[in-house]
């Protein structure tokens, strides 16, 4: 539920299906208490409806894009959301829930009313970090620093990481990249065994907890080798990925070799 009555104009918004007219819909918003939005027949899809029951059903989750906000009345267009912004709202509607289910915990943990915890846990988290879910997700790299730098007092923090570690697991992303290694030497083999060994090692040049950064490196058939880095995000994947490279070119550089990486296809 949003920590604001109403919406605003551009907003994107999920909700529930609740009735269903020839002229439209409406739509129960699940991030607002007791709050509805109507979709008219002509914002529903971007092709042609025909009935409208064939593209809508009570229960229906949709995502829909405020067009106007009139007292308590609200209208949305369903059609004027792409499907990757519609993936979006919904990952960060479970991500809400996530949270909210987690702060819950944490108040009944220490006894507290709800909608105490909200405003002393959830106003500051959210202001310092965008979202709830994104200062528990950080509390599981850093702690319970992340909360205290938000304001958290610290008798919350201290209870917040812990059902954070007991309740998530760290989230990981994962990049990988063909790389040809070509040696002409005689000892070619061992220089370009050498040269992966450097490059594993790279990973200690990395800072980043054991669980938050990993990297295999497999023969994918000679003379190609694929890189594997799991990582807690993007940029740590990439970074390490590029060090990874470089210790394979500065191994082979004296020597009659070659390193590319290869396009994917």
């Amino acid at each position: 539920m949003s920590r604001r009555n109403l919406p605003e104009n551009g907003d994107l918004v999920i909700g529930t299906v609740k009735s269903i007219f020839d002229h439209g819909v409406y739509v129960d918003l699940d991030e607002y208490e007791d709050l509805q939005a109507y979709c008219h027949v002509s914002e529903v899809s971007s092709t042609w409806v025909r009935n409208i029951r064939n593209v809508m059903r009570l229960g229906k989750k949709v995502v829909g894009r405020v067009m106007r906000v009139k007292e308590n009345q609200i209208d949305i267009s369903i059609k004027r959301v792409s499907e990757g912004l519609q993936r979006t709202k919904v990952e960060e509607w479970k991500h809400y829930k996530t949270a909210i289910t987690l702060l819950e915990m944490a108040a009944k943990q220490r006894k507290t009313d709800f909608e105490l915890a909200r405003s002393e846990v959830e106003d500051l988290s959210s202001e310092f970090y965008g979202s709830l879910y994104q200062a528990f997700e950080d509390a599981l790299f850093r702690g319970e620093t992340t909360f205290l730098e938000a304001g958290v007092s610290e008798e919350w923090a201290k209870v917040l990481t812990n059902i954070a570690k007991k309740n998530m697991s760290i989230p990981k992303v994962e990049i990988s990249r063909d790389v040809e290694i070509i040696c002409w030497e005689e000892n070619g083999v061992n220089l370009i065994r050498d040269a992966l060994k450097k490059a594993l090692k790279s990973r200690d040049e990395v800072e980043a907890a054991e669980e938050e950064l990993s990297m295999d490196v497999y023969v994918k058939g000679t003379p190609n080798y694929r890189f594997i880095i799991s990582a807690r995000d993007y940029q740590l994947a990439e970074e390490l990925m590029s060090k990874a490279y470089q210790a394979v070119e500065d191994s082979l550089e004296n020597h009659a070799a070659t390193v590319k990486i290869l396009e994917s296809k």
